[in-house]
């Protein structure tokens, strides 16, 4: 793909190059307490149970999904847009990385046969996505008939376009203030991730309302939504720093 007739994906991209180092670290963080098994509950709890599925984790980053599931004898496979992301999935991988098979691709243009995934799994991903109208389509075209769609995510960016929304995640950095916790807000990269949510459609459409659509749209069936996913799978920190924006799980079936 050619990042100058997309130059959103173009910044993109450099954003999370920026951001592996420090993505990998909250990641390795994750894999060594009880996040992981937190999201794992929730996760393999919605996985097609007849055999351990074939699973494609799109937008892996440092690896955390693809890792946690490889460990439970899951055969993962594992996209990235970002190369140095996939370079730090495969590096926490360890062990591991003979059980994943990695591969730098685009969300959006999936380079994968029709139906050839049982299940399908994202976090974080579909809210920095130029066209996720069109990701949910691919998604769907490589799942088998009866495959399910695991997608976490939240409002990340909705306080862009939405006085209450941002009145309300200015008090989440008042209380964590307050309480002495991590602002996870307050890091080098984030007005330049601001910048570019700003040119992001996700940004600007109430969620998970919209997803539903668009997976409706792309022919899914059976969609749901847990929009408190965030209580089961997030520590105490992350809790306190996004009461404003609470994250999502949306399970669909092809």
């Amino acid at each position: 793909m050619d990042v100058r007739t997309r130059p959103l994906l173009g910044e993109i991209e450099k954003y999370w190059t920026r951001r592996a180092e420090s993505y990998s670290d909250v990641v390795r963080y994750e894999m060594g307490h009880d996040n992981e098994q937190r999201w794992m509950d929730a996760v393999t709890a919605e996985l097609p149970r007849a055999h351990y599925p074939r699973v494609l984790d799109i937008g892996t980053g440092p690896g955390f999904f693809a890792v946690a599931l490889a460990k439970r004898g899951y055969e993962v496979t594992a996209v990235d847009y970002t190369q140095a992301m996939l370079e730090k999935a495969m590096e926490n991988a360890g062990d591991l990385r003979g059980c994943i098979d990695f591969y730098r691709m685009d969300a959006q243009n999936l380079d994968f046969a029709d139906s050839c995934f049982d299940a399908i799994v994202t976090r974080n991903l579909t809210w920095n996505l130029e066209n996720p109208q069109k990701a949910y389509r691919e998604w769907r075209r490589v799942l088998r008939q009866g495959g399910v769609l695991l997608n976490f995510d939240a409002g990340w960016y909705s306080y862009l376009y939405d006085d209450e929304k941002r009145a309300e995640f200015q008090r989440d950095r008042e209380t964590v203030a307050e309480l002495g916790v991590k602002d996870f807000n307050d890091y080098p990269e984030g007005a330049i991730m601001e910048d570019i949510s700003k040119n992001l459609i996700l940004s600007r459409l109430q969620r998970p309302q919209a997803d539903v659509w668009m997976a409706e749209s792309a022919g899914f069936s059976s969609v749901t939504v847990d929009p408190n996913i965030g209580e089961r799978v997030w520590d105490e920190d992350e809790k306190i720093n996004y009461v404003s924006t609470p994250m999502f799980m949306l399970r669909a079936e092809k």
